[in-house]
């Protein structure tokens, strides 16, 4: 039986592109600005908030885990990642501050990483998941 669970996931390239890009952006405005160095600074660390709710909504990419006895299955927007349940030595949650990290270990491949995301979006289904995972024949470790 295939259970699907939706996960709020980041491109995590365009992610890092769009902040930074921001951020220099306002720093070079800021800079531009005649007022004291401290005005300055206290602008930039005001517009953090805003940049870094823009990289995260740029760079959304929600996806559906479907997962049977057989696969795994990731599906994104534009694209579909497979992976067959024998060729999977073990999946990692890695905390992180705006959501957690996915590490998918596979047994002669690199590893496969997903950045879920749970700023400025409403719940998904990650707690699903991590309860599906532990039943499975899958080793999954939350760190």
């Amino acid at each position: 039986m295939t259970q699907h669970f939706e996960i709020n996931t980041l491109h995590r390239r365009k992610y890092m592109i769009s902040f930074f890009s921001l951020l220099i952006i306002a720093g070079f405005i800021s800079s531009q600005i005649s007022a004291s160095e401290i005005v300055k600074i206290i602008a930039i660390l005001f517009t953090i908030p805003i940049i870094l709710y823009l990289s995260v909504k740029w760079s959304n990419n929600k996806s559906t885990w479907e997962i049977d006895e057989q696969k795994l299955i990731i599906r994104f927007s534009n694209k579909t990642k497979t992976y067959h349940c024998s060729d999977i030595d073990h999946i990692r949650s890695l905390t992180r501050s705006g959501g957690n990290l996915y590490v998918i270990y596979l047994k002669n491949k690199s590893p496969k990483r997903f950045w879920r995301n749970k700023l400025f979006v409403s719940e998904d289904d990650h707690e699903k998941l991590h309860q599906h995972l532990l039943q499975q024949d899958i080793e999954y470790f939350k760190m």
